[in-house]
């Protein structure tokens, strides 16, 4: 039997109620992240630029009921210092030790945004320990995303457009903090959400990566991911516009592609349960497969 939901999707009931998710901390390097679910395959999570680990909470209150899911505060964002990780392959590194120390090995890899880039780098540098790749909105190749997305790389300007986004985020922050985590999905709240973080991080950390995204180029490189791939897109994303997106799945040999209608660019947040039904669809099918 299935439930409308909110946004008049349906999904699935499932057996078990939802996960419950846990703060820990990962402490060299020092790595913020929640956890959720107790049996089945390994999920880790990254969010993208400028945001946070609470992005996944509705994915993570999900799939936690049937995977092991872990979502990290990227460093430089969140209670993840930089900590000298400030490119994009290093930043892959880092997930890859964590999971080793962790002792995850076959993982289910999501990656958002800035996240789909490390994503990405991870998948090929260690092939070996992605099973399955999740790609949402993925700035792979971020060069080739409109100009307006490289406005805080802008000679003298990009500074102060950053430093200005987080005051403004700054002031919104009272109002939030009073969104929760698990908010049912929507544009202006999970926007409002994402403000607040933002204005909390380190500026000169969030330059730094932000110039490493733009200056990483995978190219051809794709065509070496052999792994199950899924390329979600945002209907209205206009950051990562679907045309980017497409291309990725066309790139990567044997790749879904999937667009959530009425999502922006943060689908996971904006419309969790069409998100989730997406990506379970995909997990099934690469099982049976």
């Amino acid at each position: 039997m299935a439930a409308l939901n909110d946004n008049n999707v349906r999904v699935p009931r499932a057996d078990r109620p939802p996960s419950a998710i846990q703060a820990c901390l990962h402490p060299h390097p020092r790595l913020a992240y929640l956890c959720a679910g107790e049996t089945g395959p390994p999920v880790v999570m990254l969010h993208g630029w400028g945001a946070f680990k609470e992005l996944w909470w509705s994915t993570l209150r999900g799939l936690g009921r049937d995977h092991r899911c872990f979502a990290l505060d990227v460093p430089g964002h969140g209670d993840s210092p930089l900590a000298g990780a400030h490119t994009i392959p290093l930043l892959a590194d880092v997930v890859a030790q964590f999971c080793a120390d962790l002792g995850l090995t076959e993982i289910i890899l999501m990656g958002h945004s800035m996240g789909g880039a490390i994503a990405a780098e991870l998948t090929l540098a260690h092939p070996d320990l992605v099973q399955r790749l999740v790609l949402v909105d993925a700035a792979v190749d971020a060069h080739l995303m409109p100009i307006y997305a490289r406005v805080y790389l802008l000679p003298q300007l990009g500074w102060g457009l950053l430093r200005l986004t987080q005051l403004i985020g700054r002031r919104a922050r009272p109002l939030g903090l009073r969104i929760p985590h698990e908010h049912g999905g929507g544009w202006i709240r999970p926007w409002l959400r994402r403000s607040s973080y933002l204005a909390m991080f380190e500026p000169e950390g969030l330059h730094r990566v932000y110039r490493s995204l733009f200056a990483t180029q995978t190219g051809d490189r794709l065509a070496r991911i052999t792994v199950p791939t899924l390329v979600l897109s945002g209907q209205f994303d206009s950051l990562v516009p679907p045309a980017n997106s497409h291309r990725l799945a066309e790139l990567i040999p044997g790749a879904i592609y999937h667009q959530v209608s009425g999502a922006l660019h943060n689908p996971m947040d904006e419309r969790p349960y069409a998100f989730e039904k997406a990506v379970r669809k995909f997990l099934r099918a690469a099982a049976d497969g």
